[in-house]
C-alpha cells in the first residue's frame, strides 16, 4: 500500500490506493482482525485500484475487506452481518443483500468480484 493513505482527505474520509488485487487482496487478510472491530469508523473510505478511485461507506467498506480477506470462502448473511456491524451501524441479515448490492454498484466495472453462493451468502472471486 502507498503513503498515498495518509494524504491529507476532506473530513472523516480514509484513501487506500492498491497497484493490483493481488496488492489489496493482502492488505485486506492484514486487516483482518480490525475489520471485525465493533468501533465507529469514519463515514466513507476512498478506495483507489490504479487510477480508478471509489468511494464507499464504512459498511461497504467492511463487507468488502471482509470478503477480500479471503478469496473464493464463501461467507454467510449471517457472519457478514456480525463482522460489520459497529456502533454506527447496525447490519442485519436481512439488510447484507442490500448492502451487498449497495457495494456491486459502487465497485462497477469490478462488480463481479463480489459473488453471490446459493443458500450460503456471498463470497469474493480473486
Amino acid at each position: 500500500m502507498s503513503d498515498r493513505e495518509s494524504q491529507r482527505e476532506p473530513a472523516g474520509v480514509i484513501s487506500l490506493q492498491f497497484a493490483d488485487f493481488a496488492e489489496f487482496m493482502r492488505e485486506a487478510a492484514r486487516r483482518q482482525g480490525q475489520v471485525e472491530r465493533r468501533e465507529p469508523a469514519p463515514p466513507f473510505y476512498r478506495v483507489a485500484l490504479g487510477l480508478e478511485p471509489i468511494q464507499l461507506g464504512d459498511v461497504e467498506f467492511r463487507i468488502l475487506m471482509l470478503l477480500a480477506s479471503q478469496p473464493y470462502r464463501p461467507f454467510s448473511r449471517q457472519k457478514i452481518a456480525l463482522a460489520v456491524t459497529s456502533d454506527l451501524a447496525q447490519v442485519t441479515e436481512e439488510t447484507v443483500d442490500q448492502h451487498i448490492a449497495s457495494l456491486q454498484s459502487q465497485l462497477g466495472f469490478f462488480r463481479d468480484y463480489i459473488q453471490k453462493v446459493p443458500y450460503m451468502g456471498y463470497r469474493f472471486k480473486a
